[in-house]
This record gives structure tokens, sequence and C-alpha cells, in this order.
């Protein structure tokens, strides 16, 4: 808080119009493992971003070093380029009102003292089980990444906001190797909490995908019914809806959905909802990075586009309110309107039922290559390393190497079958079992 107020003192004596100071502060351990644990490592750091405005001209300066000399250097360069910065005639002001949202389950007290001794000895037990289901894979890479956070947020019209956050990342991946033929198989699991991270789980599965698609082969291409794992559509769900229902894409032409709210984009059994403040959520927190509350804001309902995602400057420039949604990268960027947690609702399909009532069709376990799709044009692009080939509603044959093509938005609109109850992330997007239909296939 000091360093935060110190820079905003010193901004506005040097005759700002308005000023801004964001903090914050990170511990990040990340651990490199396989058979035996191969890097440990412990980063932190803590940085100084701080905004000025003067009339309609803003600009933004950040700096590592927080002691009382290079804070105010930080302000006295902030406030000079702002002077010879261009006016922006759409800007009105930085946030003059903070608050926050009652929300849960975005920190966890064990998790940011975590000991040496208890994540070594929970990864190496964990993937221990790999070699143990089947002598034919071991585990060949894996990253743990536990993080925590505190951020503080001051300005000169004498808001303040501080909060803490945790999170951790485990990705896994196992190798099977059996009479010349080798194949992998990759799991991966997000949260807030320690212990909601199911090691054990992760690595057998791991070691199981890898075993079962040891003979996988490609297909035919063609049209065919798909249906993707959860995670798998979550992934799609943040890759065309996170950037497309942004404020700041609408306003500079770039969003596919710009002058489209109130209008039908997806079909009747599709609503999508934008909530910063579920329980337990990747992106959940008690307010914005710009001290806005969080909140819950409808997206799509029943296929209707309802709400765009605004922070300040979008909100005022469109003359709407803030969603809550200000996000920034790093605390030497500027803000920008971004999901929080962005949620596919579920249907009242069970997953094997979804698989039971297609004759015909492929089920996506995991794909490649789907951050090469284009948001904007909504050309989704993506390739199949492990999939089922669905015969009379069974999984049979193992399949790889299809690529899946289509338009993203045309699939909402017309190709969305079903819905599963099974809602996962993929870090902040959460989607259920999806099947669709009519979804373009190249394969051999």
């Amino acid at each position: 808080m000091e360093p935060a107020e110190l820079a905003v003192s010193k901004a506005s004596k040097l005759k700002a119009t308005e000023a801004e100071a964001y903090v914050q502060r990170t511990k990040t351990i990340m651990v490199e493992f396989a058979e035996q644990i191969e890097s440990f490592k412990t980063i932190e750091s803590i940085g100084l971003g701080l905004r000025v405005g003067l009339g309609k001209r803003t600009a933004m300066y950040s700096t590592s070093i927080l002691n009382g000399k290079e804070v105010g250097e930080a302000a006295t360069k902030a406030v000079k380029m702002a002077k010879v910065a261009p006016e922006d005639p759409d800007w009105k002001h930085f946030n003059r009102k903070y608050g926050k949202t009652p929300v849960e389950g975005y920190y966890d007290s064990k998790l940011e003292n975590m000991e040496y001794k208890e994540i070594v000895d929970r990864l190496l037990s964990s993937t221990a089980l790999i070699p143990e289901y089947d002598k034919r894979v071991k585990p060949t890479r894996g990253i743990l990444m536990l993080g925590s956070s505190r951020t503080t947020i001051v300005n000169s019209y004498n808001e303040s906001a501080e909060r803490k956050e945790t999170g951790i990342t485990v990705w896994i991946r196992a190798k099977a190797v059996d009479s010349g033929m080798e194949s992998t198989g990759n799991e991966h699991q997000e949260a807030r909490f320690w212990k909601e991270i199911d090691f054990e789980n992760l690595a057998v599965s791991a070691a199981d995908k890898a075993v079962k698609f040891l003979k996988a082969k490609p297909m035919l291409g063609g049209k065919a019914t798909v249906i993707f794992r959860n995670q798998i559509f979550a992934n799609l769900l943040g890759i065309f809806l996170g950037p497309s229902v942004s404020a700041d894409w609408v306003q500079k032409g770039r969003s596919p959905l710009a002058g489209k709210l109130g209008t039908k984009i997806a079909s009747e059994n599709i609503t999508v909802i934008d909530d910063g403040t579920m329980r337990g959520g990747w992106g959940t927190c008690p307010f914005d990075d710009e001290g806005c509350p969080t909140q819950r804001t409808p997206i799509i309902e029943k296929g209707v586009l309802r709400n765009y995602l605004y922070d300040i400057y979008t909100s005022l420039k469109a003359d709407a309110k803030s969603t809550g949604n200000a996000g920034r990268a790093g605390y030497w960027l500027k803000p920008q309107p971004s999901p929080s947690n962005l949620v596919l609702k579920t249907g009242d399909a069970e997953p094997e039922e979804m698989i039971r009532e297609t004759k015909c069709g492929i089920y996506v376990d995991t794909t490649i290559g789907e951050w090469l799709s284009n948001p904007v044009s909504g050309n989704l692009n993506a390739t199949i390393t492990h999939g089922y080939r669905v015969e009379n509603g069974e999984l049979t044959k193992t399949l790889k190497g299809i690529v899946v093509s289509g338009n993203f938005y045309e699939l909402l609109q017309k190709g969305i079958e079903s819905l599963g109850k099974d809602l996962k992330n993929s870090a902040e997007n959460y989607s259920p079992t999806v099947k669709l239909v009519g979804v373009t296939m190249a394969g051999e």
C-alpha cells in the first residue's frame, strides 16, 4: 500500500489530473519432473504500474524497484509522458469508486505456505503410479506451478483495495512404448486449492491414455457427429468467445459479434455466463484490476447475445456500466476487458448417454493446435491427437491425426445437439461435454 500511495501522491503533486497505482507481489513455485524431480524453483517478484491522466492525455510507467526514489521517478516519468501523449477524445476518467463482491474460494493459505517435502512427496508418489499401471509406460514430463499473489490498487480519488489469491496448475505427460510403437497421454488441472488437485487420477489417466493409443490411426475425412470432452470444448469457448465479447474488440471493430446485442447467435440450448463470483473459479476475485466489484454477467441467454464485457474505459465510451472485467496480464500493462470465468451452462445428458445415442461419430479426448484458430473469422482448426470412433453407441477404434475444421459461430447456431452435465474447466473457461453435428473432418 505504501509505494502505491506514494506514487499517486507524487503524480498529483506534479499536477496530474488523476492517477492510479497498481502494485502486485507474486510468488511462484515451479517444479519440473518426470520419474524424478528435475528442477524446483521459487520466483518472487513485486512491481508497480502507474497510470496518470492529464485532461484527455494518459500515460503509464512501471517499475520493479519500489523504494521512495524510484517510485518518485516513476511518477515524474509518467507525468512527462502524459504531457506529450496524443489526446484521446474518448477518455473520461479512471475508476472513481471502488467496491468488493463477497466471494469465496480464491485464496488457500495452505497453498501459499506449502513445504518443499510435501510437494515433492505428492508428485513422486503420484508419478510412481504410472509404471505401476502398465510396464510399457512411464512419466516423461510434468510441470507443477503454485502461485500466490497480493494485489493493491490506489487512486487519486482516495480509493484503495487489496486482495490475496492463490492458484495451482498441474500438467503430466506419460509415454508408452511397445513393439516399435509409441504413444503419449497428457492430463492437466487448474484449481485454487491444493486439496482440489487429484494428482493420482491425473497420473493414472495419462498412463491409461498413452497405452490405449499405441495403435491409434487416422481415418477418412468428411462431415461427422463429434462429441467434445468438456475440457476441450472449454478451450474452444475461451479462444472464440473470450475475445469476441470483449467491449474493446467490439469498439475496435474486431469482434464478429459487434452490433449483435439482442440477436440470436446460437441455438436455444446455449447459455453462456461470465461469472467472476463463482466459488473457487479460476478467475474469481472480489474486484477486478481497476477496483470494480466483480459480478455475474449473462453473455448468451438461450441463444441470444445479451452483454459484452466492459472495463472502465470501454464502459464510459459506450455509456454503459463496467461489468467488473478489467484484467491485467502484468503490473506493467494497462487493463483490458477480459472474461473472469466464462461458463457454458450444462445440459441434462450424461456423457455416456451422449455416446450411446450416437450411431456413427467421433469422440474427441485431446487436441492440439486449436490456438491457431481465428476468433475474428470464426475459423476453427484443431488436430485430434486422441479420439475414438463411435459406432452403434460404443467407443471402438482409437484415432489420431484428424483435423477438425469449420466455423465456430455457425456451429453454435446450428451444430450443437446436446450438452452434458459434467462441467469442467480449462483455466478460466468452463464447459460440459458437447455433442455437435455436421463438423468437418480431414483425415487420410
